[in-house]
Parts: C-alpha cells; structure tokens; sequence
C-alpha cells in the first residue's frame, strides 16, 4: 500500500475572518511496506488538517492524492468507501459511545455484522482491555478509552491506522501503555501515522517529518 500526496495547497479562514495559507505545496509519502510516520509541529501548524485529508474527510484542497497509485477522487461515496476498507482513524477526543459498553463500540467498527462480537473481542484482546468488555465507556480511564478507540479502529483490518494527538491527555503510564498497543499494530502489518507533540511517541516511529511553513521537512 502506498500513500501519496503532491502539490497540496489549502487555505483556512480564521476566527477573526482572515484566510491564511495552510499548506503551501505540501508533499507527503508512505511506501510499500508497512511503515510508521510521525508528524511533529506546533499546534496550529496543521497536522490534524493533514490527518483528515489523508483519512478522506476533508476534500477542500487542491493538489493529488494518490492511494496505491490511482488518484484518489473527492467523490464522497468513494472517500467512505476507502475509509471502510482501509483506514481506521483514531481522534483526538476518542467519539466513542458513552452510554454503550466497550464491546459495542468496538463492535460499531466492523464493516461485517456477522462475526462481529467475536472479531470485536479479538481486537480488544489486542489492546489488553478484554476484561473490560462490559464495562460502561462512562467509567474508563483516559488510557483506557484511548485502547477501546484503537480497538475499534482495528476492527476494520484497516491497511494504515491514524492517530491524532494519541497520548496528549495521557500520563506517562498511560502513554507507555498505547506505545506498546502501537507497537502490537506494526507487527500486524498496519502503517501508523500519528500527529504528535510527544518526543517519545515520535521517536517510537521509523520516520519523523515536521510540519512547518505549510510543508513537511524531514527530521
């Protein structure tokens, strides 16, 4: 699988109603193998805009995505599609279910109903939290709702996996514990992409790009 965006322009509007360049000319590529990619910058700079565009939520740029080689259209039918099938994307806030268990807001991302329990409880024995599977998403821990979101990203078999901003509400403890769960994914064979602030989450990746001046450069 390969990821690849060329020539990538987008503009933002501001609170105060100015427009501002947000990438100008940005490249970014993911190779073949399964690989892992953070991406670093200040807050603002646009990674989490970046994120989008590459799960397919945000069309409202200019330039080309490629997704293995074919140009990836702004279709919105086609944009849900490629994330069905290949992209699972973990948020900042988590948007789990609060008033459901861990179970089934696992089980909400399997794109087959059928075999989803037993697919759900498989991906939650990934993340180490099995036993938490009845358990009210209300009454988790920080660290413990960001594995049920991996889970549920990973119930889709997803081909690359990202993450915005994984541990930036988590303690130390809790930021070792998603390092490990993201080291189980790479061994899976999904690609990880992870917008971060975190020295340690970065370094835990194979490449580390910056995101600057509306474009990427390389650590």
């Amino acid at each position: 699988m390969t990821i690849e965006l060329t020539s990538i322009h987008k503009s933002i509007t501001e609170a105060n109603g100015e427009k501002r360049e947000l990438f100008d000319d940005l490249e970014f590529r993911l190779g073949d193998a399964p690989t892992s990619v953070a991406i670093m910058g200040r807050s603002g700079s646009g990674k989490t805009s970046l994120l989008r565009i590459i799960a397919g939520l945000d069309p409202h740029y200019s330039g080309s995505y490629f997704f293995d080689g074919e140009v990836l259209g702004r279709d919105a039918v086609n944009l849900a599609r490629l994330r069905w099938r290949s992209i699972g994307f973990i948020t900042q806030h988590f948007d789990l279910l609060q008033d459901r268990t861990v179970l089934r807001n696992v089980m909400f991302g399997c794109p087959d109903r059928r075999g989803s329990k037993a697919r759900s409880r498989e991906c939650l024995e990934r993340v180490g939290i099995s036993a938490l599977a009845s358990k009210r998403v209300n009454r988790l821990s920080g660290g413990e709702s960001q594995r049920v979101a991996i889970a549920r990203a990973l119930a889709k078999q997803p081909r690359v996996l990202l993450a915005d901003e994984p541990t930036g509400a988590l303690d130390a403890e809790s930021e070792e514990l998603i390092l490990d769960v993201f080291d189980t994914v790479k061994r899976m064979g999904t690609s990880l992409i992870v917008a971060t602030h975190s020295e340690r989450v970065a370094a835990s990746c194979e490449r580390i790009v910056h995101l600057a001046d509306g474009r990427l450069h390389s650590a």
